[in-house]
């Protein structure tokens, strides 16, 4: 019977010797029991022991804590980044073929669309917002603490269509009167103020992700 915390990694980490992060997730569990031990025996004043098992059952054994990790490594960690990366692909897709249909062709239905749109642009930024925090959520969700780097590498990914169209709005290789509606300055504030959220968002979505995994 496992009764301290030290006992408990112990195991952990013998159920996980074959996952290839497993330094990173005893670490990681590590942290989470300590403040989970200090809040029973501090704050509700239970014995190391009795804290320990509670513990147990509220996050599982350690076993079982172990198997949970090592079925992650079944999900293809390049079918969830990709697909992320391609939401984010066919969404500036959508957005510059809606902008080239919208000053080229004459349609009511595109024009409507077009006037619709530009007239919501918080509404849009804060779904595109939630968009990156479910990319870390889902991430966390599915391959728990092992996924940090998973995380990182489809974020920098996703972000390329970002920072291209940026680049070629600020260097005028794309007509910047097709934007006028949208670019006025303290819309742009607001993009580069939102694109410097986007990692934070992502990240702090990832931890709330990997609690839902354990």
């Amino acid at each position: 019977m496992i009764q301290s915390k030290q006992e408990y990694l112990f195991e952990l980490k013998k159920n996980l010797k074959k996952h290839p992060n497993m330094e990173e997730i005893t670490t990681e569990i590590d942290l989470h029991i300590t403040e989970m031990l200090y809040d029973l025996k501090i704050v509700e004043g239970l014995e190391e022991d009795a804290a320990i098992n509670s513990i147990i059952n509220k996050v599982g054994a350690p076993e079982k804590v172990a198997m949970l990790y090592q079925q992650e490594i079944i999900v293809t960690p390049a079918r969830t980044q990709w697909t992320f990366i391609l939401a984010n692909i066919l969404f500036f897709i959508g957005g510059i073929g809606l902008t080239i249909f919208y000053h080229t062709v004459s349609d009511p239905i595109v024009d409507h669309v077009w006037v619709f749109l530009t007239s919501i642009p918080s509404l849009i930024m804060m779904l595109y917002m939630i968009f990156w925090a479910l990319l870390g959520y889902e991430i966390g969700k599915e391959f728990g603490l092992g996924g940090k780097g998973l995380l990182m590498k489809t974020f920098h990914l996703s972000l390329i269509p970002n920072l291209v169209l940026m680049s070629l709005v600020v260097l005028r290789i794309v007509p910047f009167h097709w934007f006028e509606p949208l670019l006025t300055p303290s819309f742009i504030v607001a993009c580069i103020f939102c694109t410097i959220l986007l990692y934070p968002i992502s990240y702090l979505a990832f931890h709330w992700g990997t609690n839902r995994s354990i």
